[in-house]
């Protein structure tokens, strides 16, 4: 039990240092960098994220996953604080990429802990809970950034709070995540490579995968791309923007818990999901029309991530339920959507940022979402 909670205060903690970075952190980079650069320096982080998801066995097997968490948290307090200090652009860039490359792998690890503790039964239930305690955090993220907007000009302050949300997680990761587990665990004594091949003959893993790399591509995109749209080009506030992103975020604490237990009870992850990937479609082919209108840009968002937030829960509930703990490399791939969503958001960013416009991104990944229709689709029901 002792360990159940020592992951999810961490998890929060962990969560509401992220939100309050994640939808200031482009904007903080075109302090420094033009928007291609910003681009190409979270492109970066994404592939540097890839690389060690890649290794990620690896790097487990011979740091033992306590020091692996614990080693990933010191370097994204490192690099968070490095921000928050820093006066030259180099400082800013290459701290950033190690922000973009690590901040991923904490949550990994946490996942691995947590898998460990579950049963089949109460996978969505737990996963549900976890989920929302995540989504809680992220939300609360935004709502200290537009506090601190109030009181204070500039980033510093921002990346500064953020650091210091980094300390209980690396206190408990020192003295209360540690357990008699091995270091290692099931498949990583047999193979140190991830099993891409036994990941696509897996019909619904692989489908839940992809599925759930449109949801990752639609964070990428909008995560970068609609605070500089909504800062630089439509001239928000970010007292305004903190109260938007906010409200926006709801659904997720709202839904994440119910999600997993409708999913669990009655309707099912296949069905769920479907309705989520519609609604955050429709939501972004309204977004070019509305303009600077604070009220409409709330609504709008936040049917997006109704959406985004259904799509999330299933896709980690269906996982889940059709992994085991040992089974670490499948999920290696399942969190490599992450960072290849970023990825993919971003290229998709560059190249109608530059050759169209920023409403036209919006059309653009509106299709990308109702791409993952046909991955929800084929699913086989688990009720």
């Amino acid at each position: 039990m002792m360990r159940f909670v020592s992951i999810f205060v961490s998890v929060f903690f962990l969560s509401v240092h992220y939100g309050v970075i994640l939808y200031v952190h482009s904007s903080f980079l075109s302090d420094f960098f033009e928007l291609n650069t910003v681009s190409f320096l979270l492109l970066l982080g994404a592939i540097g994220s890839v690389a060690f998801f890649l290794f990620a066995p690896k790097l487990i097997k011979s740091l033992g996953k306590h020091a692996f968490l614990y080693f990933s948290l010191i370097l994204v307090l490192a690099s968070s604080s490095f921000m928050a200090l820093a006066t030259t652009a180099l400082t800013v860039a290459i701290s950033s990429i190690i922000y973009s490359c690590l901040i991923p792998m904490t949550y990994y690890c946490l996942d691995i802990f947590l898998e460990e503790l579950s049963q089949d039964k109460k996978t969505g239930e737990i996963r549900g809970i976890y989920l929302t305690v995540i989504s809680l955090g992220v939300a609360m993220g935004p709502f200290i950034l537009s506090f601190l907007a109030t009181i204070w000009y500039g980033f510093q302050p921002v990346y500064i709070a953020a650091a210091l949300l980094l300390i209980p997680p690396i206190f408990l990761a020192i003295f209360s995540l540690k357990s008699k587990t091995p270091k290692t665990h099931g498949s990583y004594h047999h193979s140190l490579r991830l099993p891409f091949g036994a990941w696509w003959r897996t019909r619904n893993i692989r489908s839940v995968t992809l599925a759930r790399l449109m949801l990752e591509s639609f964070y990428g995109l909008m995560i970068i791309y609609t605070p500089i749209y909504l800062f630089r080009v439509l001239h928000f506030e970010w007292s305004e923007l903190g109260i938007i992103f906010t409200v926006m975020l709801l659904p997720f604490i709202l839904f994440d818990w119910l999600g997993g237990e409708l999913a669990d009870r009655f309707w099912g992850e296949k069905e769920l999901m479907s309705v989520g990937l519609l609604i955050t479609g429709f939501a972004l082919l309204v977004m070019p029309f509305i303009g600077k209108m604070f009220w409409v840009w709330m609504l709008v968002l936040f049917i997006s991530r109704v959406g985004a937030s259904l799509v999330e829960t299933m896709t980690e509930t269906y996982f889940f339920k059709n992994v085991k703990a040992e089974e670490t490399g499948l999920l290696s791939i399942f969190r490599l959507t992450r960072p290849a969503g970023v990825i993919l958001g971003i290229v998709i960013g560059i190249l109608t940022f530059n050759l169209l416009s920023f409403e036209i991104m919006f059309f653009v990944l509106a299709v990308i979402v109702f791409l993952g229709l046909r991955e929800s689709f084929s699913l086989k029901d688990t009720l």
